[in-house]
């Protein structure tokens, strides 16, 4: 069965060689057109099972509360951070990221600037930095304060009332009552300031709080007991260490690859802009999303790289070790063979990973390998091409058939792995195996066949060229004359005789 379906495949490049060269070439093109499109992909889902409850329970964590976080390192002293001017350039900044940006106000940066576009993006789910924490912590003193105080008003006048009724219950008169009235509200009002006093005296107020007050801000974020511009360590997550701070910058879950890759671009933009910039420090962006960013560009242009010293080597080498025609015939079909497994690729929808680009000097090779040894058998059978196909259909093309598929079963294995990655690259590589064989067989054939028939006409054009130069006798006269020439000694004979006879009519 087989060596009739390679037989029947063979032949078909064989007889018509110029239409299946010229349609594996433009399927080849197609699928590598189709390949530009592939996506860099460096998700969870590549390295995790969905089907896993730690993706399902990570899955439930992004959705929540963003993806991983990008941070901002803030490359300063946490004391200048915290106690100079540079709290609010930190603070704007913070709020540029957000992306909230106020009704009719214009965003720093114009409409065309990075703080516009993550703001009409709404790419950033939640920001926390040092800024956002400590005008939250302002803010919600002061809300403490009024709080207290509202209280405070109303708790006093509830004492007047109870002690105005008292003192008329008790039998004295309203001006007397309206004394222990107001000596009730002011009991209560020093009890509150007592509070408020010992309020301030913890944090070191002096009037209302504000990000604007050093020693406010000091008291919140500094440890007292050690040396001096050490942060609280509950603060760790926005104060590290002395020498920094950090900018969380969650973006929301689900964005896509290009949606991501702009939201990074567009906070890095943000964090070089003049407004942000800092006294006697800069800002770093990095974090998870961020090295996965990179990495996924790093895959685009690796690809590009890869393919292109795999076919330089293979350039240089096969025409030292393959002694041949048509050397670089291996490497057409190597190169067909890998555009069309990621056209295939591309189509499905599958992402590209890590893994996926490890497919390509692996395919290349193996592709190599099934055209020469293809090329090599039909090149021993001898001519004519028909017949040395159909031998190599017999003989020599299901061995290496077989063997392909011996090497497809090993990397199919590869599909029991638990890790998405791991099993795209058998799959692909499996793909990769079964177009290498049927380019080697089709594009490989028909391609020895054009050159067959090149070669031909140039035989009969350099035959024609000599019948037709001056003094030559016709070629049907000079095959006439040989055909009816005498061989070997007996015409050397004849020869000699005529010469005679010759000689003895000229001298009569």
């Amino acid at each position: 069965m087989v060596p009739r379906v390679l037989a029947a495949v063979m032949g078909l490049a064989v007889r018509r060689p110029a239409a299946v060269a010229g349609a594996v070439l433009a399927l080849a093109a197609a699928a590598g057109l189709l390949a530009l499109r592939l996506e860099p992909s460096t998700g969870l889902d590549t390295l995790v099972g969905r089907a896993t409850p730690g993706h399902a329970a990570t899955q439930t964590l992004h959705r929540r509360f963003g993806d991983d976080a990008v941070y901002v390192l803030v490359r300063e002293s946490a004391a200048r951070v915290a106690l100079t001017d540079d709290l609010g350039r930190v603070l704007g900044l913070e709020g540029c990221l957000s992306g909230n940006v106020p009704q009719g106000v214009a965003p720093p940066g114009g409409a065309r600037g990075p703080c516009a576009r993550l703001a009409r993006s709404r790419s950033v789910k939640v920001v926390f930095g040092p800024g956002t924490f400590l005008n939250e912590a302002v803010g919600q003193i002061s809300d403490q304060l009024r709080a207290a105080a509202a209280g405070q008003t109303r708790e006093a006048a509830s004492a007047g009332r109870a002690a105005y009724r008292r003192a008329l219950r008790a039998g004295l008169g309203d001006r007397q009552a309206r004394v222990a009235r107001r000596q009730a509200r002011e009991a209560v009002a020093a009890r509150f300031y007592q509070e408020l006093l010992a309020l301030a005296l913890r944090y070191g107020l002096t009037s209302a709080p504000s990000l604007d007050d050093p020693r406010f801000v000091a008291r919140v974020v500094f440890d007292d007991r050690k040396p001096a511009g050490t942060p609280k360590a509950r603060l760790a997550s926005i104060f590290p260490g002395r020498d920094g701070a950090l900018i969380h910058v969650r973006l929301r879950h689900g964005l896509s690859e290009a949606r991501r890759r702009a939201a990074i671009a567009d906070v890095r933009a943000a964090t070089r802009m003049p407004q942000w910039r800092l006294s006697r420090g800069d800002y770093a962006v990095t974090g998870a999303p961020v090295v996965l960013e990179e990495l996924s560009a790093s895959l685009g242009s690796s690809i590009a790289v890869l393919l292109a010293v795999a076919l330089i080597v293979m350039a240089l080498t096969l025409p030292m070790v393959f002694r041949a025609r048509l050397r670089l015939l291996p490497l057409l079909v190597a190169l067909a063979a890998t555009a069309m497994t990621f056209g295939v690729t591309a189509l499905a929808g599958v992402p590209l990973t890590m893994a996926s680009i490890a497919v390509i000097p692996v395919l290349i090779g193996l592709a190599v390998d099934y055209a020469i040894q293809i090329q090599s058998r039909i090149q021993e059978s001898g001519p004519p091409l028909s017949r040395a196909a159909r031998q190599v259909a017999r003989r020599g093309a299901p061995t290496i058939a077989v063997a392909g598929a011996a090497t497809a079963a090993g990397f199919l294995v590869l599909v029991l792995s638990p890790v998405p990655m791991v099993r795209g690259f058998g799959v692909l590589l499996v793909v990769g195996i079964a177009l290498a064989l049927g380019c080697a067989l089709t594009l490989g054939i028909a391609a020895q066949a054009l050159a067959d028939k090149r070669s031909v006409r140039a035989r009969e054009r350099e035959g024609d060229a000599t019948a037709s130069m001056p003094g030559a006798a016709p070629r049907g006269a000079r095959a006439r004359t040989a055909a009816l020439r005498p061989a070997g000694a007996l015409g050397a004979a004849t020869r000699r005789g005529a010469g005679r006879g010759y000689a003895n009519l000229v001298a009569t």
